[in-house]
């Protein structure tokens, strides 16, 4: 196995205590470097159950229904260069607005313009077609 990188967290399957639910299910842990301890170590299941302590063999089919379906938003939370605020919703919206009131800023300066250069060609007598609103156009 290639060396793990000792500040990231990755996902491995895992063996679930014989108190959980689901005892003889594989189920998915985060897994961290401890460096009070000198040793990686596995977390709860994600989907909340308690685990036996470590990793099994990477490629173990994962089995709790619960797990996988968590998986790819956890994937998502400990990849590189993931930000919390990509999933906020209130930060989201915020973006959204922000986004859309600068794409109407542009279309009107693009408007403006459009017609500024059409006013220009019809002054030195180029065609001004695509430039200028026709009679009864909506602008």
């Amino acid at each position: 196995m290639t060396e793990l990188d000792k500040t990231r967290r990755y996902l491995r399957p895992v063996r679930a205590t014989v108190i959980s639910d689901n005892p003889d299910g594989v189920h998915l842990a985060v897994y961290e470097w401890l460096s009070a301890f000198d040793e990686w170590a596995t977390g709860p299941g994600i989907c909340g159950e308690s685990m036996m302590q470590g990793p099994l063999p990477e490629g173990t089919e994962v089995t709790c229904s619960s797990c996988l379906e968590y998986q790819p938003k956890y994937e998502r939370m400990l990849a590189p260069g993931y930000r919390p605020e990509d999933d906020d919703p209130g930060a989201l919206r915020a973006k959204l607005d922000r986004i859309r009131t600068e794409v109407r800023m542009l279309c009107e300066c693009c408007l403006d313009n459009r017609e500024r250069m059409g006013r220009i060609r019809a002054e030195l007598g180029l065609d001004t077609d695509g430039y200028l609103p026709e009679d009864g156009e909506d602008q």
